[in-house]
């Protein structure tokens, strides 16, 4: 896994998976799918839909989809009436989670990036940390079929 991120860049992160783009796209348009590398998810993956993860006692990150299609998904963060959001929730509100699938041989390369995630924010160590941790859990998931989501 390739990570970036500078004082002004947005978080970042490219992997390299023994997938096809089918298979990585299906981890970020269904609930199903983010369950299995982020952590426990309901709600609908598809464009106009809300996804909400739980993160146990630390509350839930909740984000719509913008784009759901098979080479490039997009999220935004946004808070969900009667819900708890994690600590972090206020600064990632309007920032965007965007998925580029890339074939790559046999594989898929996956660029990530979160848009509005900068080292300005309070939350960048957590939050690199965290996103660190998760593109590890796709890395893993697409390699063995099991991820390290939030509560395994």
């Amino acid at each position: 896994m390739t990570k970036t991120g500078t004082p002004t860049e947005d978080f970042t992160a490219v992997l390299q998976l023994p997938a096809s783009p089918e298979t990585v796209a299906a981890l970020f348009t269904s609930a199903a799918g983010v369950s299995r590398w982020w952590g426990p998810t309901e709600g609908d993956g598809a464009v106009g839909g809300t996804l909400v993860v739980s993160f146990g006692d630390y509350g839930v990150n909740a984000v719509r989809v913008l784009e759901a299609g098979p080479a490039h998904v997009v999220w935004e963060s946004i808070a969900v009436p009667g819900t708890t959001p994690t600590g972090h929730t206020g600064e990632w509100l309007g920032t965007t989670m965007e998925f580029d699938l890339i074939p790559a041989g046999a594989g898929t390369e996956l660029r990530f990036r979160h848009a509005g995630l900068t080292p300005e924010l309070e939350c960048w160590a957590d939050c690199f940390a965290g996103w660190t941790y998760f593109m590890a859990s796709i890395e893993t998931l697409a390699n063995t079929g099991t991820g390290t989501p939030f509560g395994i």
